[in-house]
């Protein structure tokens, strides 16, 4: 039975996180968090007070390294990747080029920083969510360019960016139990 290694958005460990923790736990072995703030409950108002606080403590690049390292924590177990927004981006950095033979897979919910990262070559089966649209780029134009990458599926939700976190002004419910459901049947697929 796989582990999991979850990372999270900007707004990091929250209830909502704990939350999915637990609706997963009962899938694999042990569900790791992995959040820019070092595992402090961090309780932002908006998500303008959770980006400032991400840029001050960890930012995009050293997100991806924490990464690095947690994936290399994990080497020895056979290891599922969940990652959401910034942490997905981040996952996505920190598999350019990784082959791991113990990561099974990597799903990656509107993962909206990979359109600068588009010449990563994830090597292990990757699946990528992303939101219906996006305010600053051309959701379409991004998958085309990623399309045509081997090992990677690209899905395009009915959803906006968020649709996952009850912290986001784009929360969905519906949205978060349809991908739930989803994600439960891949993890059952995966181990």
């Amino acid at each position: 039975m796989p582990h999991i290694l979850l990372a999270t958005d900007i707004f990091g460990y929250t209830n909502a996180i704990g939350e999915l923790k637990q609706r997963l736990s009962f899938l694999c072995k042990d569900v790791h968090i992995l959040d820019p703030y070092e595992a402090k409950y961090m309780d932002f108002h908006d998500e303008s007070e959770a980006y400032e606080a991400f840029l001050q403590h960890c930012g995009l690049e050293h997100y991806a390294t924490l990464c690095v390292k947690a994936l290399a924590a994990l080497s020895n177990k056979a290891v599922i990747l969940i990652g959401f927004s910034m942490g997905a981006s981040a996952m996505w950095k920190a598999l350019d080029g990784l082959s791991g033979e113990n990561i099974k897979a990597f799903y990656g919910f509107y993962a909206s920083q990979i359109r600068h990262f588009l010449e990563v070559k994830p090597l292990i089966p990757c699946t990528l969510i992303f939101p219906k649209c996006e305010k600053h780029f051309d959701v379409d134009e991004v998958i085309a360019n990623l399309i045509h990458k081997e090992t990677l599926t690209c899905i395009k939700s009915s959803y906006l960016h968020g649709f996952m976190n009850p912290s986001s002004l784009n929360y969905d419910a519906n949205g978060y139990r349809e991908y739930c459901r989803w994600l439960e049947s891949c993890l059952l697929k995966d181990e």
